[in-house]
């Protein structure tokens, strides 16, 4: 998402009041207790996902607190049973200036940010299969100019053998020519087992998605072998802390809406409700949707019916404007990660929001408001 430095505290508050108030019980199951981080939460299998963090890339002082984050996730991996680390997006805050960009955007140039986010992420490699998407920020110079990126310099497709090791191992199954012919992660498709649980068959999808982008992803999800796959699409842009989809209400022309970027201006892209429309209500077996970019509350939930009538979960959560967002004072995003929880039963997934960065400085580190805390339910 676009990172003025003019974002305040102020912004904040006025977009978490904003935001509709939900209870737990409207998910559809009881809210997971808030655990001892360390000893996690003794049953379950969990993802560890990451929100846009290019405002820890942008500032020499932040870039450590990104490589706090993914160290607890390694260190804490058996006793939460973290199986799967994804990243929403926006690793970097610019992809290709030379010199930093100044003032609420930041002091380190875009060779320095792309290593900071690499160095960070690297401790998975080889621990942890890793599921990325890209955000606008990812590409252009500042801000989806155009479709060049250092994403795929950085992260190649064998970046992390767990992920793929080019030769055949890995939970990477495939994914359509991006650039030149070749293959990347920018649109891949991965499937993992989760051990006493159903599989996942899991999407990611570049930022602001093209058509052919999208057409492949709905043959993937419509191959009969994946037919009792529990199906996730891990995408930028989607939902907005309104709970609507972004393009809902048919602003295409929002400052956010992939449709306003360069990138999209010719119409060969995606907001979310094109991407519900097209994809997600027409997939059976797709049926949790996670992004970030969205700012104010930084969060949102919706549960929509797809046209085989199963229960479509659809998630936001970002914190790049928290712990002082942009500004040059703040730290990055107060440290503040998701952790996705597949309980023993089968069907309930339990979501829970937590800084390690917080819980070093001694602050209450859980979220513990039915907004960032909750469970949802996959029955059927």
């Amino acid at each position: 998402m676009r990172t003025p430095a003019s974002f305040s505290r102020r912004n904040l508050i006025k977009g978490l009041l904003a935001a509709p108030f939900f209870v737990a019980s409207a998910r559809g199951a009881e809210a997971p207790k808030l655990v001892d981080p360390v000893a996690g939460p003794g049953a379950g299998w969990t993802i560890a996902v990451f929100p846009d963090t290019q405002n820890y890339a942008k500032y020499a002082k932040n870039q450590a607190h990104f490589e706090l984050m993914t160290k607890w996730v390694k260190e804490h991996r058996q006793a939460w049973n973290i199986g799967l680390v994804m990243h929403e997006g926006d690793f970097v805050e610019q992809n290709n200036i030379a010199v930093g960009g100044g003032g609420g955007y930041g002091d380190q140039n875009s060779e320095s940010q792309w290593a900071s986010a690499k160095r960070a992420l690297r401790v998975f490699d080889g621990v942890i299969p890793t599921v990325f998407a890209t955000g606008n920020h990812d590409y252009g110079v500042r801000n989806a100019e155009d479709r060049t990126t250092q994403f795929n310099d950085h992260f190649p497709l064998t970046h992390n053998p767990l992920t793929c090791d080019g030769q055949g191992g890995g939970i990477f199954l495939e994914g359509p020519p991006t650039r030149d012919g070749k293959v990347t992660l920018e649109n891949a498709a991965y499937v993992v087992k989760v051990p006493g649980g159903r599989n996942l068959l899991i999407v990611s999808l570049e930022w602001g998605p093209r058509r052919f982008a999208v057409e492949w992803a709905r043959e993937i999800f419509a191959r009969p072998r994946f037919r009792d796959h529990l199906g996730i699409l891990l995408i930028h842009d989607y939902l907005l802390p309104s709970n609507q989809r972004d393009g809902q209400d048919g602003n295409r022309k929002r400052p956010g809406n992939p449709h306003w970027y360069k990138t999209g201006l010719a119409g060969d892209t995606h907001d979310g409700e094109d991407l519900w429309n097209t994809l997600v209500r027409k997939t059976p077996n797709l049926r949790l949707v996670l992004n970030g970019h969205e700012m104010g509350a930084h969060v949102g939930y919706r549960q929509d019916d797809n046209d085989a009538g199963k229960a479509v979960h659809q998630m936001l959560f970002n914190a790049q404007g928290l712990g002082g967002g942009s500004d040059h004072r703040g730290n990055g995003g107060d440290g503040w990660l998701r952790l996705l929880t597949f309980e023993p039963d089968g069907r309930t997934l339990s979501v829970r929001t937590f800084s390690p960065l917080r819980m070093k400085e001694g602050r209450p580190h859980y979220w513990d408001d039915p907004r960032w805390r909750f469970s949802v339910d996959f029955v059927g």
